[in-house]
């Protein structure tokens, strides 16, 4: 089974421009709503692989994009990172 990951973001725009960042690296990102779950400013987040994230933020650090949280998704249960 493969870990994913999902990112949140302060707002939207933020969470759009991240997801352009993270394709134009060749990461395997997609865009989901915000599971109920989670509480946050936007109303998506972006999810992708575990072996991928620190990649993922390498990429949106040089973009300056700021990352709210982190959460492993494993087996349908959410965690903090």
């Amino acid at each position: 089974m493969t870990t994913e990951v999902l990112l949140t973001f302060p707002n939207t725009k933020t969470a759009i421009a991240a997801e352009r960042t993270l394709l134009a690296a060749g990461l395997h990102v997609t865009v989901q709503p915000m599971p109920e779950a989670l509480s946050a400013q936007c109303g998506i987040v972006l999810r992708l692989p575990e072996d991928e994230l620190e990649t993922g933020r390498t990429a949106l650090d040089a973009a300056g994009i700021e990352i709210s949280a982190i959460y492993q998704m494993q087996g349908g249960r959410l965690s903090l990172l």
